[in-house]
């Protein structure tokens, strides 16, 4: 019964999480990243409230006592109210970059300084305010206590992140809790010591617990996120090849049909290749080894067309396709060598057997111009013909539009 009730509470304890989790080091500062910009507009709405509050307060009582505030409320309450607006017009600047920044990296740096500015602001004003209240005289002991319970509370919603940020604000808001108990306890007593040294005991513990929920909630959403994709990869995705599968392709033609019968002066090519004597090479080199050149091709191809958009399809066992949109119809012959000398260039030792001493491939191409209507089966058919025109002219060929490429 214990052991489940502290597993219950294991949340509390991130560190624990991550060890049941298997959280890697790359998983822990993506879920704080995530954390961190996610409570940008948290501090965004807290720092125009605090502003548009603080700011209105001193106006009201800077008039109240006819330009005469610092000797009325004293130089604490001034420089707190200063440093508040000042600080929470700073984060407002900071939290508007942050979001325009397109770099994730960046911008989770510039949420973390905003967040810290409005952080220690706010403690700082939190404290002058009951540092003035208390050598003026103005409330009870009781008031400033509530004043000070009311700036944690604020203090805890706008919590920095980042677990080393937070430590130590944290600890440097507790020793100024103790230092104001200190100073309160020349007006109110000893019972000041009392209640603030207790709010700078609770504070820190509070804080954590608020971290350790926070992070809690984030890791489960940042897993979710992690299976959502793991489950998407499984559905479009080869598992051997990280190609895009046929279930992809049907999407991708879906996507695409329209788009390609309305476009003018469109020029689609259409690629399949086929791996040469890949059957021979199964038989030498056993299925391992045969699994093995399909990643190193594809692979090859990723690098010899680079473009994070490439649709490369894994169309059978050792069938692939791809399709290029390009500018220039002349380019068509080029992108065909390209995938045939891509895989050329591997130099991988070819089965006994084979017309050549290093694995090659097949390829056949369709140029479609301005395309009226689509029908991928009846393309197919005709780039798989020019598939077989390069397998029967000798391998390790390309066959383009039905010429054979020399």
């Amino acid at each position: 019964m214990k052991r489940k009730v502290f597993k219950s509470l294991s949340f509390l304890v991130p560190s624990r999480f991550i060890k049941e989790k298997r959280f890697t080091k790359k998983d822990i500062s993506e879920v704080k990243r995530n954390l961190v910009l996610s409570f940008g507009s948290v501090y965004l709405i807290a720092s125009i409230v605090i502003a548009l509050l603080v700011g209105s307060i001193f106006t009201f009582q800077n008039i109240e006592t006819n330009n005469n505030y610092i000797g009325v409320y004293g130089l604490p309450a001034f420089i707190g109210s200063f440093i508040i607006v000042s600080g929470s017009i700073t984060t407002i600047a900071l939290t508007i970059i942050s979001k325009l920044i397109q770099n994730k990296k960046i911008s989770f740096i510039v949420c973390r300084i905003s967040g810290i500015v409005i952080y220690t602001c706010a403690a700082v004003y939190m404290l002058s305010c009951i540092f003035s209240d208390a050598k003026m005289g103005f409330v009870t002991q009781s008031e400033s206590l509530s004043a000070g319970i009311i700036f944690v509370a604020i203090l805890l919603l706008i919590q920095q992140m980042c677990w080393i940020d937070a430590a130590v604000l944290d600890i440097g808001t507790s020793i100024g809790i103790v230092l104001t108990a200190w100073y309160c306890s020349n007006t109110y007593g000893m019972k000041a010591i009392y209640y603030y040294g207790l709010i700078a005991l609770i504070y820190p513990f509070a804080c954590y617990m608020i971290i350790s929920l926070l992070f809690y909630a984030e890791s489960q959403r940042y897993l979710e996120e992690m299976e959502n994709e793991r489950l998407h990869n499984r559905a479009y995705y080869d598992a051997l090849t990280h190609c895009k599968n046929r279930h992809a392709l049907t999407e991708f033609l879906k996507e695409n049909k329209t788009r390609w019968e309305s476009k003018e002066n469109i020029n689609l090519l259409i690629v399949l290749f086929d791996i040469d004597d890949f059957r021979l090479y199964n038989n030498q080199f056993s299925h391992l080894g045969g699994d093995y050149c399909l990643k190193s091709i594809c692979d090859a191809i990723r690098n010899e067309f680079k473009s994070p958009n490439l649709d490369f399809f894994r169309y059978g066992g050792e069938e692939f396709l791809l399709f290029f949109e390009l500018e220039n119809s002349k380019e068509a012959p080029i992108y065909l060598e390209r995938v045939r000398q891509g895989i050329e260039g591997l130099d991988i030792t070819a089965p006994k057997g084979a017309p050549k001493d290093f694995v090659t491939i097949s390829v056949g191409g369709l140029l479609l111009n301005n395309v009226k209507v689509f029908s991928f089966e009846e393309q197919m058919k005709v780039v798989d013909d020019y598939l077989y025109q390069a397998k029967a002219s000798g391998k390790d060929v390309v066959c383009f539009n039905g010429e054979i490429i020399k």
